[in-house]
């Protein structure tokens, strides 16, 4: 994918209990490009915002048409773990 604009429009929503989510899109093909997790509090300390995080990043990846499991298969081939 094209490497993305530092701006772009985006839609927050609150999915209740402190958390909410926000999807950005591409200006130009209106796609959905990357999802942000979060919850109330300070990210340091708090385990579920971290959680949040990584799933933001593995949906977003998705979104990128990366798979983040063959990321892991590569790593495993090249002895990596």
């Amino acid at each position: 994918m094209n490497e993305l604009p530092n701006r772009r429009p985006c839609i927050t929503s609150d999915l209740g209990m402190g958390i909410s989510v926000t999807v950005s899109y591409h200006p130009e093909s209106n796609q959905p490009v990357e999802v942000f997790l979060s919850s109330r509090g300070k990210a340091s300390d708090n385990d579920m915002q971290n959680v949040l995080y990584n799933l933001g990043v593995e949906a977003s990846s998705l979104m990128h048409k990366e798979n983040p499991f063959n990321k892991n298969d590569e790593e495993k081939s090249d002895g990596r773990s």
